[in-house]
């Protein structure tokens, strides 16, 4: 039985307030790729601790000057001048791996601090990347301790909504309570370009707030300069899904931003056309051999021998069913036709590809009547 789905951060960032308030835990652990909420995190934990007369200290394994056996020490030895230390430490991951068969040093203290085996006080754990299985989740788990789970939110609607509004998606749905927080008034459109133009990221998203506030009749785009790239492979789904709308914008913020690949920013167009085209293509080869599947009484995700991620599976699934055999060996010989005159000398550019999207766009169907 699949474990149950946790809730969305900010309702776990609030979960964890509500503890805070009641009693201190002996550890916070913070999982996730979003450094947003982990910030908040960290601040709620700290506050409540000062709060309650505890000495707060920091590290961070990223400081060139972070001291491994000074923060072994926080955690082992009693403070001189409180009752009890708040230890907190970022980035903390990399050093919670066992070394061989052997705990490491800020590992084994970690673990003892947490069966209670030093002294008192509250350890609060910012570790991007930390396991689920990993032995400081299980042990922290095992005393009922807050371990959250601050994934970046879902910046596109759900697979299954072809035509989804892009105003309920989670990201525009945190900038709206934000900028109310913030009191910045924002429209719905406005925030879906101020989303898109910035990307999913949440300082960042908060930085922009900061930008309008109080900007009187300034447009948004005059102050929120367009920054955010995207993936070749997510415009490649719309193009092929049929969605002309996300296609054709997806078209252009790939241009214009690029594609984040880790630290790096890929903004050579010949590059990104090309993973384009390779996406284009893999992913209607698969949905026409689905399609021939399905045409035939087989099961159309067998047939294409998927093994990827459930999310993957469910693209495929509503990406087969978006027309028949025969439209996408069309849509096939189409895509190789342009890809031919980019190899043949002739420019292939936005416009090419935008004029591909609207071709094989699939209509939306409002109700008969």
């Amino acid at each position: 039985m699949a474990a149950p789905k946790p809730p969305a951060p900010p309702e776990q960032l609030r979960a964890l307030e509500k503890t805070l308030a009641n009693a201190l835990p002996r550890v916070v652990v913070l999982r996730g790729d979003e450094r947003w909420f982990r910030e908040q995190g960290i601040r709620l934990a700290s506050e409540a601790a000062a709060k309650a007369g505890l000495e707060v200290v920091r590290h961070d394994t990223r400081d060139p000057d972070f001291d491994l056996r000074g923060t072994v020490g926080d955690l082992t030895e009693a403070p001189m001048f409180a009752s009890a230390r708040c230890i907190v430490v970022r980035s903390a991951t990399p050093l919670l791996k066992k070394e061989g068969d052997k705990e490491g040093p800020l590992l084994d203290a970690v673990t003892r601090f947490v069966a209670g085996k030093s002294p008192g006080g509250m350890l609060v754990l910012d570790a991007e990347g930390l396991r689920a299985d990993s032995v400081v989740v299980k042990r922290a788990a095992t005393i009922g301790a807050p371990v959250l789970e601050l994934r970046r939110l879902y910046d596109a609607p759900p697979p299954w909504e072809r035509n989804g509004d892009l105003r309920k998606t989670e990201l525009v749905q945190w900038l709206f309570a934000r900028a109310r927080e913030r009191e910045v008034p924002l429209t719905g459109d406005e925030a879906v370009y101020v989303c898109s133009a910035t990307g999913n990221d949440l300082s960042a998203l908060d930085n922009a707030l900061t930008r309008l506030v109080g900007r009187g009749k300034e447009s948004v785009r005059s102050l929120v300069a367009w920054e955010a790239g995207t993936a070749p492979w997510d415009v490649a789904e719309q193009i092929l899904r049929g969605d002309a709308a996300r296609a054709v914008a997806g078209v252009e913020v790939l241009v214009k931003g690029g594609f984040s690949k880790g630290a790096e920013r890929e903004l050579d167009p010949n590059a990104l056309f090309a993973m384009l085209f390779g996406s284009l293509r893999n992913k209607a080869r698969d949905a026409l051999a689905g399609a021939r599947a399905a045409e035939r009484g087989e099961d159309p995700i067998a047939a294409v021998g998927y093994k990827g991620p459930p999310v993957g599976r469910d693209e495929l699934a509503i990406r087969i069913q978006a027309r028949t055999a025969e439209k996408w060996a069309a849509l096939l010989d189409d895509l190789a036709a342009l890809e031919r005159r980019g190899r043949d000398g002739a420019t292939v550019d936005a416009n090419d590809l935008m004029a591909f999207a609207l071709r094989w766009r699939i209509e939306k169907r409002g109700p008969r009547g």
